[in-house]
Order: C-alpha cells, then sequence, then structure tokens
C-alpha cells in the first residue's frame, strides 16, 4: 500500500498534463529537443525528435494519461491484496463488489497496458456492479477494448481509490 498515494497522484499529475497539453500551453518544438541526460554515473542520449506533430504530441499526453491510469489501477488491487481482501464468491456486499470491480478493471491494463482490453474469463465478473454511488456494467465487456465510459468515467477509479482507503484504514 506504500505506493497507493503515489500512484493516484501520479494518475491526478498526468491528467492535468494531458488537459494542458489538449489547451496549448505546451510547445511541442520547446519540448521535443535532443537530450542528453546525465544523473549519478548514468547518461541517456534521447533521439534528437520524437514527436512529428501535435497530433503526435496529443497521442503521446494520452498515452502517458493512460499508462497512469493502468498503474494507479494494478496498485489499487494490490494494496487491496495486502489489505486481506481476496476475491469473492459469490459476490454479495459492497465489499466484494468493489474487490471484484478493481480486480477486472486491473486486469484490463495487466494484461496489456498500452491497449487494455476486458478480460473478464470467469462468469461471476460479468455483472453489473452498484456499490457507494459507483455504476458500472461489464455484463457484456469481456474481450472489448477497454474505455473510461465503461466504467462511468475516469473519476470511478478515483472513487474505488477512497472506498479502498476506508476499508483499510
Amino acid at each position: 500500500m506504500k505506493f497507493l498515494e503515489t500512484a493516484f497522484g501520479q494518475l491526478a499529475f498526468a491528467w492535468k498534463l494531458y488537459n494542458y497539453g489538449l489547451d496549448g500551453k505546451i510547445n511541442r518544438e520547446d519540448l521535443d529537443i535532443p537530450l542528453t541526460f546525465k544523473e549519478d554515473g548514468m547518461m541517456l542520449v534521447l533521439p534528437d525528435r520524437v514527436l512529428d506533430s501535435d497530433d503526435d504530441l496529443r497521442i503521446a499526453l494520452a498515452n502517458n494519461l493512460g499508462i497512469a491510469f493502468g498503474a494507479a489501477a494494478i496498485t489499487l488491487n494490490r494494496s487491496r491484496e495486502e489489505a486481506g481482501l481476496t476475491l469473492p464468491n459469490p459476490i454479495a456486499t459492497d465489499t466484494d463488489q468493489f474487490v471484484a470491480l478493481t480486480y477486472q478493471i486491473r486486469n484490463a491494463f495487466a494484461h496489456d497496458i498500452s491497449e487494455p482490453r476486458w478480460n473478464i474469463t470467469q462468469a461471476r465478473y460479468r455483472r453489473a456492479y452498484a456499490f457507494d454511488g459507483v455504476n458500472v456494467d461489464l455484463t457484456d465487456k469481456h474481450e472489448r477494448f477497454f474505455d473510461y465510459e465503461d466504467i462511468g468515467g475516469p473519476e470511478t477509479l478515483f472513487q474505488l481509490h477512497q472506498f479502498g482507503k476506508r476499508l483499510w484504514a
């Protein structure tokens, strides 16, 4: 659990950076420069240009956001494991729903963080979830690409984070 707040802080930062870029506040020409990074005996030489257009910048920012979202989901699931919350069968209580939904979001990203896809192999997880203001229907999502709208928007992961923190507080 020691990395949970860092993961969600990074997700919030990635979202802010994405928004900043969409608002045109990042100058691609200033950002995408030749760079040699040196620190503590390490040296990394990056390519001169990695972004050919402003569309490439938006795609990079969206990819960064998706990776941060996936890392936060994976970290949240790991934290619930560390808290001793095992996968429920059957899924009956609000806590059971939190555990199952967190696990399914984690699965979507853990199998391919760059192109997350729902991997709901067990029938008990293909269901509607409704608890603590969270409403998500995963009945027909198996093998589909993940979309934030599948879970009611990205804020749902932040709601799950708060729910989990209350469980193990």
